[in-house]
């Protein structure tokens, strides 16, 4: 009797044992599905690493993505500029100083008997403001005559605050280097200088 009594005890104690394993293996297996699962949702909700990078490339440096928007496509393709940009992206100082400096040194209705005051007075009206052109005047970012919509390159970088450096290749080796000076203009900005030096 005493020989049943223990062997039935022992039974006990092993079924009891068995279910404490299953028991405890039960847990682990759904703490690690819960872990695998956080790790699933976040992943779903983070950003890309290149999106971030263009988040936070945008909110480091708007005046660099005002300058990005300024060749952005009405067609589709990937650089474009447009001629009516040129005014509206620029101050009306520096346009000025633009169409002014096309007149002295672009193309110019002024006979020779003109051109010896009108560059007096071109350099009395700009010589405190901008440095002066000695050679013809490239408009802005050294565009040509028309809207420019084939660019196939351009390249920011930044120099200092509010002034960057603009790579421009519009194919067929005609290449400019542009250093670039932002002004402030409400919530945005607008070119106040731009020095362009041919590459090719």
């Amino acid at each position: 009797m005493i020989k049943l009594i223990y062997l039935f005890s022992a039974i006990l104690f092993l079924q009891a044992c068995t279910q404490s394993k299953e028991t405890t293996v039960s847990q682990n297996t759904e703490t690690k599905e819960a872990a695998t699962l956080s790790a699933q949702v976040d992943e779903g909700i983070a950003l890309p690493d290149n999106e971030k990078n263009v988040e936070n490339d945008i909110s480091k440096d708007p005046a660099k993505e005002w300058l990005k928007n300024l060749f952005k496509c009405r067609n589709g393709n990937k650089f474009c500029f447009y001629l009516e940009t040129e005014e509206q992206a620029t101050t009306k100082r520096f346009y000025e100083f633009m169409i002014d400096s096309e007149e002295i040194y672009g193309a110019t209705n002024l006979s020779d008997e003109e051109m010896p005051l009108a560059k007096k007075k071109y350099q009395e009206k700009w010589s405190q403001i901008y440095p002066l052109r000695k050679d013809m005047e490239p408009w802005l970012f050294g565009r040509g005559q028309d809207d420019m919509e084939n660019i196939k390159n351009v390249k920011i970088e930044k120099i200092s605050d509010l002034k960057y450096r603009v790579f421009v290749d519009y194919g067929n080796q005609y290449q400019t280097l542009n250093e670039v000076t932002l002004v402030k203009n409400k919530n945005s900005y607008l070119i106040d200088y731009c020095a362009t030096e041919f590459l090719n």
